[in-house]
């Protein structure tokens, strides 16, 4: 999961992970951001766990990637609009899947990226399934503090405009 803030974007390990291990090209500050010169190992311990990114570059970077789940685009989807949502990406790796393997072996050499993009659309699922199992409270991941800060504004700002609506002007 990502969350994509003005300043910047919060990057879960596990999709620091997935990207790593997939043959997507990877800006050189952020291999360094995460992994520094040394062994970095994500496992359960800390798969959860958030990685700051404010340089202008790495957020565009993180904003071009669609199949990150975006935190701020799915956060007030009801358990049935997550359901939907992940029937429509299934959907959308199935027709991948089938026009692929329609191909011949030549040409499934020639379109080898559509097994990525079938392997991301199931790594989006997942991630999908982790945030609705967040908001269950069946999973527990911790946002970030600025991500919960934020939240928290705005929650304020909406309750503030509730109990003291503008008055029209006469």
């Amino acid at each position: 999961m990502k969350i994509v803030m003005d300043q910047a974007v919060y990057v879960q390990k596990n999709d620091i992970a997935h990207l790593n291990q997939s043959d997507l090209p990877i800006p050189a500050s952020i291999m360094m951001k995460v992994f520094g010169g040394e062994v970095v190992i994500i496992d359960d311990r800390n798969r959860y766990e958030f990685i700051k990114f404010e340089d202008e570059k790495e957020i565009e970077f993180f904003r071009q990637i669609d199949w990150m789940v975006d935190y701020n685009e799915v956060k007030d989807l009801s358990d049935e609009e997550f359901i939907k949502l992940a029937q429509t990406i299934a959907h959308e790796k199935n027709t991948i899947a089938k026009k692929y393997n329609a191909m011949s072996m030549q040409e499934r050499r020639k379109h080898s990226e559509m097994v990525t993009q079938c392997e991301l659309l199931d790594f989006k699922i997942y991630s999908l399934r982790d945030v609705l199992w967040m908001k269950q409270g069946n999973l527990k991941i911790q946002l970030p503090k600025e991500v919960i800060d934020s939240e928290n504004d705005r929650s304020i700002r909406k309750l503030v405009k509730k109990l003291f609506p503008k008055k029209k002007s006469e």
